[in-house]
C-alpha cells in the first residue's frame, strides 16, 4: 500500500528536549536511523533510551560533524582575513571540498552504516513505515551545505548562497517525498520577515532569508518545542499554537501544552492505513 508516512519538523531553542523526545519514536515501535550533526546529540538520545528502558537495538546512528577544517587551516583563514578586504575575499575561488560533510550525508542516505556496530543497512529509501529517518539538526546540515559550496572561503557571494540554499531545498524535498519511512528534522528557530505580510515571524534557522518560509510545505507537522520550570522541575512541552510562529498540524491537536511525543503522529498514520485497508 502506497501511503506516505508523515514528515515532522521539530523546531525550538536549544535545551527544549528536541533530541530527547526522539526516543518516543522507538517507544512507538519504530526503528530509528539517526544522522546527527550535533556534537552531543547521540549521547542525549542514548540517555533517553536508557532512562525510558527502551531497546537500544532499535537505535542506529551516524555522527557527521558539520566542520572539517582543522586549526591549521583556521589559522590560514584568519591570516587572510587580517590582510584582505571583504570584496577580495568574496571573489576568491572555492577551495577543494571533496571531503565535505554534506557529501558524507548523501553517502549515508545511499548506504547507512551504523556507528554502533558497523552494520550496513543499505539505502535509507528502502526502509518501510516500520522505521524513521531523523536528521538532527538543520543547523548542522545548513553549515554542511555552505561548506560544500565554498570550502574554506570565509565569505560567500550571492550566487554561492543561492547554490547552498538549493542543496538544502533539494535534499529536504527528497527526504519528505522519496523516503518510504517516517522522516523527522530538528531545527533551531530564527525571526524572519514574512515575504507576504512583511510581519516578523519565528521560522526555522537556515541559509538565507528566502529558504526558511518555504520549508514547512514539505512537512505534515511543524511543531514548536519549549521548556517550562514549575516547582523546581523542568518540563518539556510541544506546541502547535504559538504567536507569530510558523507551525502546522494534521495529526496533532491545536494546543500549546502537548506532551513531547511522536506517538500520536505514528498512531494517526496507522489508523489511516486501517481505513484504507477496510475500504479495499
Amino acid at each position: 500500500m502506497n501511503l506516505q508516512p508523515p514528515s515532522i519538523l521539530l523546531m525550538g531553542p536549544s535545551g527544549t528536549g528536541k533530541t530527547y523526545s526522539l526516543a518516543t519514536l522507538i517507544e512507538a515501535g519504530l526503528d530509528l536511523f539517526l544522522i546527527s550533526t550535533e556534537p552531543h546529540g547521540v549521547e542525549t538520545l542514548i540517555d533517553a533510551v536508557s532512562v525510558n528502558k527502551l531497546p537500544i537495538s532499535k537505535l542506529h546512528w551516524r555522527y557527521l560533524g558539520p566542520t572539517r577544517t582543522g586549526f591549521e587551516t583556521l589559522q590560514q583563514m584568519a591570516e587572510s582575513v587580517s590582510k584582505l578586504n571583504q570584496e577580495f575575499l568574496s571573489k576568491q575561488a572555492p577551495t577543494a571540498r571533496n571531503d565535505a560533510s554534506f557529501i558524507e550525508v548523501m553517502k549515508t542516505f545511499n548506504n547507512f552504516v551504523d556507528d554502533k556496530d558497523g552494520k550496513s543497512y543499505g539505502p535509507l529509501n528502502k526502509l518501510t513505515a516500520s522505521a524513521v529517518v531523523v536528521v538532527d539538526s538543520l543547523s548542522g546540515l545548513s553549515a554542511m551545505a555552505m561548506d560544500n559550496t565554498i570550502g574554506d572561503k570565509v565569505t560567500a557571494n550571492p550566487g554561492e548562497w543561492g547554490i547552498a540554499m538549493r542543496l538544502v531545498d533539494k535534499f529536504l524535498l527528497s527526504c519528505t517525498s522519496d523516503l518510504k519511512s517516517f522522516f523527522v528534522l530538528t531545527a533551531h528557530p530564527e525571526i524572519e520577515a514574512d515575504a507576504v505580510t512583511g510581519a516578523s515571524k519565528v521560522m526555522v534557522s537556515t541559509l538565507g532569508k528566502k529558504l526558511a518560509p518555504q520549508l514547512p510545505r514539505f512537512f505534515s507537522e511543524v511543531v514548536w518545542t519549549k521548556a517550562e520550570t514549575k516547582d523546581s522541575a523542568r518540563q518539556f512541552l510541544w506546541s502547535t499554537n504559538e504567536h507569530n510562529t510558523v507551525l502546522k498540524n494534521r495529526s496533532l491537536s491545536i494546543s500549546d501544552k502537548l506532551p513531547p511525543s511522536f506517538g500520536p503522529i505514528v498512531e494517526a498514520y496507522r489508523k489511516r492505513l486501517d481505513t484504507v485497508k477496510q475500504a479495499s
